[in-house]
């Protein structure tokens, strides 16, 4: 009896060491296919990245090692200075510095081309602002080109005189499907928007999708020490950026703990507090009110991200101010009512705390710059690339369909305007908020 339990105990023994060598085996077979993923050998580029009213940085990647040469200067003129970086790498950055705030520029990299970019203006600067958001953009193919040309021949027809055609390019995240990868951002993003990026940086969200492989970070260059404006945040993965009279502030609501008194948490509060842009928008990927592929109320959607930043988050993006939320991950489009002190479930929402609930498409807060829960309208884009189904039922919700697009927003002087473009081209819903008159917010149980 005692020698057939050793046998057994032998046998189990055995067993769960060959299941703890499979599991090795899988994981480090995992962790080199992540790895991998992560890398691309091929050309790319240029793009640039962190434009701010006195520099931007261009990079690109070429095949072989070489040297780096870009030549710069006003395009009014024909002044160019040039900077050269001899040693040989396959992987190329320059940043170009000492920039005039609001100007146009025209560069070219030593065998590659180039092309034209326009400086931020000041930050405080009274000058209209045109931003497009693209929602989880992540899916290459003729449906995410129909609404990018979509957007663009709508602003086109409708040019600003003496502004740039686009301001600010923006995502909500989920930037490369399915996993984030090197390979795949260059499907995604290289590919198509070649010509864009040569021009404009793109500002991105960080999504659950973009966080399966290590290529994000390593892809886009973000102001981790306040070179865009705001409060230096010590890392990528929140941070800010002024433009002109906007202030924005983009969230990992992905990777970073969401807490109430979590390190990102205490930079958003501090950051919000620090600002006097008059308007104030946030982005990031996980929505706070949500029912179309995802759902808001339900703590094993997302592993609780939405509930968490609608409890955590929003009482500080209200507290600070925030005019616009901008998120993604639900693949519809939603628009909410003018909201103030609504952080629980769907069920809880209170006509109280629906300020305006822009049924004819008109918004009306007070002018005060960051007058604290004066109201915020939170709109959820996720259709740039993909279309999913839900129930679009949610309360807090104004308006909400089914239909690929993007976002073009306007701003001008004390008025906002966002319009949701389609992929044929239509206006599917717009609204305008307006800053005006006095008052102030309301106080929120508990804050």
């Amino acid at each position: 009896m005692g020698r057939r339990r050793a046998i057994a105990v032998r046998a189990s023994r055995r067993l769960l060491l060959l299941l703890l060598a499979l599991v090795a085996l899988w994981g480090g077979g995992r962790l080199v296919q992540v790895a991998w993923e992560s890398h691309y050998a091929g050309a790319r580029g240029p793009y640039l990245q962190l434009l701010t009213s006195d520099g931007v940085s261009i990079l690109w990647q070429t095949v072989r090692p070489s040297s780096a040469v870009v030549r710069f200067g006003p395009a009014a003129g024909d002044a160019r200075e040039e900077l050269v970086v001899p040693e040989a790498d396959t992987r190329h950055r320059v940043r170009l510095e000492g920039l005039v705030p609001d100007t146009d520029y025209v560069y070219e990299v030593a065998g590659l081309g180039g092309g034209r970019f326009h400086t931020a203006p000041a930050a405080g600067a009274r000058v209209p602002v045109r931003l497009w958001v693209q929602g989880d953009p992540g899916y290459p193919g003729p449906a995410a080109e129909a609404v990018v040309e979509a957007a663009f021949a709508w602003m086109r027809a409708r040019p600003r005189a003496g502004r740039p055609l686009l301001d600010l390019w923006l995502t909500t995240g989920d930037n490369a499907y399915r996993s984030g990868s090197n390979p795949q951002f260059q499907k995604a993003l290289f590919e198509p928007r070649a010509g864009l990026l040569r021009h404009l940086p793109v500002w991105p969200a960080y999504g659950n999708h973009d966080a399966r492989r290590w290529a994000f970070f390593d892809i886009f260059e973000l102001p981790a020490a306040g070179e865009a404006g705001g409060l230096p945040s010590g890392t990528e993965h929140w941070f800010a950026l002024d433009y002109g009279p906007l202030h924005v502030v983009f969230l990992d609501t992905q990777s970073a703990d969401l807490g109430a008194g979590s390190d990102m948490a205490r930079w958003l509060e501090a950051d919000l507090a620090a600002t006097d842009q008059p308007w104030r928008i946030a982005v990031f990927h996980h929505p706070p009110y949500t029912k179309g592929s995802h759902d808001s109320d339900r703590w094993r959607d997302s592993r609780g991200r939405m509930v968490r930043v609608r409890e955590n988050l929003v009482p500080l993006l209200e507290a600070g101010g925030v005019d616009l939320v901008l998120s993604g991950h639900s693949h519809m489009y939603e628009r909410s009512h003018l909201l103030a002190c609504h952080y629980g479930a769907s069920d809880t929402l209170r006509p109280d705390m629906i300020l305006d609930d822009g049924g004819d498409g008109e918004y009306v807060k007070p002018a005060r710059p960051g007058a604290p829960r004066a109201g915020t309208v939170y709109v959820v884009i996720g259709s740039s690339s993909k279309l999913d189904q839900g129930p679009l039922d949610h309360p807090a919700m104004a308006a909400a369909l089914a239909r690929m697009g993007s976002l073009v927003i306007d701003i001008d002087g004390p008025r906002l305007v966002l319009r949701f473009i389609d992929r044929d081209g239509a206006v599917a819903d717009a609204f305008t908020l307006h800053k005006t008159g006095a008052g102030a917010g309301r106080t929120c149980p508990g804050t």
